[in-house]
């Protein structure tokens, strides 16, 4: 009498039926559970005892995104003041960029070009500048050339622009 209790109570949650659903993996496995992982479509078989089973359509997985705080208009104002102000700040940079650009390629023009080139001095003073420091500016405005004639890719930092020497 004790078994039969004991069966009876085992198989109690079969005979009330049970909720079961059935999907194939990305595998192209078909598989039956008692959930549905996340973001898995399948269908939905419900059972019931002494009844054929059916088929039905189960609801997707609802996604579970974090609340996402909304903003109030002053704080929306402010984020879209900010944003205008980042975008007018990229703006400037790539204005600096295409100005220092010119300027090397400038430079370097007149380096590559001239003779003799002189200078005035801090003192005011014109001198003529020797072949080592006509190098050294000539690789000056090929690096501020590298640096700033090539397009920039976004999110790059271009707070820093080269700047050519005068000469």
């Amino acid at each position: 009498m004790r078994v039969r209790l004991i069966v009876l109570v085992l198989a109690a949650p079969l005979l009330m039926g049970a909720e079961i659903y059935r999907y194939v993996d990305s595998n192209g496995v078909v598989t039956y559970a008692q959930q549905l992982p996340y973001g898995v479509k399948g269908e939905q078989i419900k059972t019931i005892a002494g009844a054929p089973t059916t088929a039905v359509a189960a609801k997707e997985a609802q996604a579970q995104k974090p609340d996402e705080p909304q903003l109030t208009p002053q704080q929306q104002a402010m984020l879209d003041n900010l944003k205008k102000a980042e975008q007018a700040r990229r703006d400037e940079i790539a204005r600096i960029h295409e100005a220092n650009c010119e300027r090397s390629k400038q430079v370097l023009e007149r380096l590559s070009s001239a003779g003799r080139i002189r200078v005035t001095g801090s003192d005011g003073q014109e001198t003529k500048m020797t072949e080592v420091e006509r190098q050294s500016r000539i690789e000056q405005a090929q690096k501020g050339i590298v640096e700033n004639c090539t397009p920039q890719e976004p999110g790059a930092d271009a707070s820093n622009p080269a700047v050519a020497n005068n000469s």
